[in-house]
């Protein structure tokens, strides 16, 4: 997995996330040059966007907001953004269920596993706070009880959040819209793949011929993009970008970076002979150019014409077509 975030303290081996920096001596990654290529030409929209956040406020402007946002949320302004439409716990919004042993279970098996390395979140005072948050989506959303993956997506959401019980909130908030994910049939992801093949038929055709050559379902292959919301596909600049879009405007960039990243892929997916070397390219895609250079991505995906109306609209036609 890779969780590069860049902000911090100039020269600090660890961001401001609590993650290693690839021009650490304990990283091994052997990423640096990549990153370090990537970090020249993405700190100045850094900087230029928090001067024009700074300046113009679209905080209080809902007609700037979304140009905004999908530019980029820079750090101070994040959690606040990210909490704005989120429900809190004490007002009643979600009931409690009893958690049943074995879900606990496989929570505390996933503490340790939960990005190991980070300053933060390898503390045992954290990773309690962590098995408190995924307790709390398995006793407020019983059908979800607990996936795997959510774990990475809970600790996102503790450290930039930066407070348990709204990262609480805001994470039984984020898995409740997107509950038909999980559970037993996960009819909401095959629906959603479903929808996804679809849109990959009209702007990259060639990747679903050769899907279908090899006779490969998209679940199979990036069932896992969705489930995580990427955060185990892409590099954490990209994923906090994605979010805040994903957060303010809804599902429908889900579908918009899954298109983008077939399409910045397409050529060597297309060329692939067999399944092993599908499963590798798709791998790839999360290492390569177009995942790292997020501004580019975000607007690439930007102005794709897939929206939340259409979305629907598909998800209409594969709630018909796909088995029960």
């Amino acid at each position: 997995m890779t969780a590069w975030h860049f902000t911090g303290p100039p020269g600090s081996d660890v961001d401001d996330l609590g993650f290693m920096r690839p021009w650490s001596p304990l990283e091994e990654s052997g990423c640096q040059k990549q990153y370090e290529t990537w970090y020249a030409s993405y700190l100045p929209i850094v900087v230029r966007r928090r001067c024009r956040w700074e300046k113009e406020n679209p905080r209080r402007n809902s007609h700037l907001l979304q140009r905004f946002v999908r530019k980029g949320i820079p750090h101070t302004f994040r959690k606040e953004l990210w909490l704005r439409s989120c429900p809190s716990r004490k007002d009643g919004v979600w009931q409690r269920h009893e958690v049943p042993d074995e879900v606990i279970k496989q929570i505390k098996l996933d503490l340790p596993r939960t990005f190991p390395d980070n300053k933060f979140l390898k503390t045992e005072t954290t990773r309690k706070t962590l098995g408190r948050a995924l307790f709390a989506v398995a006793e407020h959303i019983p059908s979800v009880g607990y996936c795997q993956g959510l774990n990475f997506v809970a600790g996102i959401i503790l450290l930039v959040v930066n407070d348990e019980a709204r990262a609480i909130d805001l994470l039984v908030h984020l898995v409740s819209q997107r509950q038909d994910y999980y559970g037993k049939n996960m009819i909401g992801l095959r629906r959603d793949m479903h929808v996804l093949h679809s849109l990959l038929r009209e702007h990259c055709p060639r990747v679903i011929v050769t899907l279908e050559k090899l006779d490969v379902g998209l679940d199979m292959l990036v069932g896992k993009w969705f489930v995580c919301w990427f955060v185990e596909n892409l590099p954490m600049e990209t994923v906090l970008r994605l979010w805040d879009c994903m957060i303010y405007e809804g599902d429908e960039w889900l579908f918009k970076i899954a298109v983008s990243l077939f399409r910045s892929n397409m050529i060597a997916i297309s060329s692939c002979e067999t399944i092993d070397q599908l499963m590798t390219e798709i791998q790839n895609i999360g290492t390569s150019k177009a995942a790292l250079y997020c501004h580019q991505l975000m607007m690439k995906s930007a102005a794709l014409p897939i929206t939340n109306k259409s979305i629907e609209n598909l998800r209409v036609i594969a709630e018909k077509e796909i088995p029960e």
